[in-house]
């Protein structure tokens, strides 16, 4: 018997009978779920970034007071947090944030061996060893603009950190909180198209939240500093962030 009777199942091939896929009709069972907002394939990349407020200790005075900087000239915060804070106050999104690395989670699991338990006296697991705590996996980039909102509120606020510490008398924290969108479900949606893309009407909702709490940016990933062309080149800069505790929130039914 040869390759071919065997690919083809020919009669002169051996007897196999493979069990029939209960669920025949694939293509209306994935149309299913096309159809219902629940299950439609959301956009990763459609977010906004909301940071709460930005330190009342960081200023030109203070950061001339950490010796780091030398000259008695201004630095530009002050001037840079009137021009930031009012995307940041309030209910403002931070629109120059241009890209998120999130929170991943991780448990170290291993097995044990046989020689530490011999003769098969204890289960050799897979057990778990520990948990990573992730509390320094955040980034958030920030697309570089005129006044840099990197250098001029970024870099201090870490020199001030990498000083202070965080502690009660000068409070370094805010709050930061990433909204993923979609666009809501309309029920006049009929058609196969009108499915993919939408109908004209539908607003932004909110589909889930990131929410990180006590946020202090520790490391600017790259100066963001590229070589020298005769076309403009434009960009943003990643920082990274430690955080105490956070929360992954699905809003259903609006409840924030």
């Amino acid at each position: 018997m040869g390759l071919f009777d065997l690919l083809t199942g020919s009669p002169g091939g051996p007897n196999v009978t493979l069990p029939p896929l209960e669920k025949r009709n694939l293509r209306e069972s994935f149309f299913e779920l096309l159809q219902e907002f629940s299950t439609f394939p959301a956009s990763q990349n459609l977010f906004l970034v909301k940071i709460d407020n930005l330190p009342g200790a960081l200023t030109d005075q203070n950061q001339k007071d950490l010796g780091i900087t030398q000259g008695s000239k201004s630095l530009g915060i002050d001037k840079s947090k009137s021009v930031y804070e009012r995307y940041i106050s309030g209910n403002e999104f931070m629109y120059l944030a241009t890209g998120v690395d999130l929170t991943t989670e991780k448990l170290n699991v291993n097995n044990k061996g046989s020689s530490e338990y011999p003769n098969g006296l204890l289960p050799v697991g897979p057990f778990v060893d520990n948990r990573d705590y992730p509390d320094t996996d955040l980034e958030i980039q920030f697309s570089e603009t005129n006044i840099s909102f990197v250098d001029t509120i970024i870099r201090p606020w870490i020199q001030l950190y990498s000083v202070h510490g965080n502690f009660d008398d000068i409070d370094l924290t805010t709050t930061v909180t990433i909204y993923f969108i979609a666009k809501e479900q309309l029920t006049t949606r009929a058609t196969f198209k009108s499915i993919l893309f939408g109908t004209s009407g539908g607003s932004p909702v909110v589909r889930k939240i990131y929410q990180y709490r006590d946020c202090i940016p520790y490391n600017i990933v790259s100066a963001n500093v590229a070589e020298y062309a005769s076309d403009t080149t434009i960009g943003s800069v990643g920082t990274r962030w430690r955080f105490s505790t956070y929360d992954v929130i699905t809003p259903i039914n609006g409840k924030l």
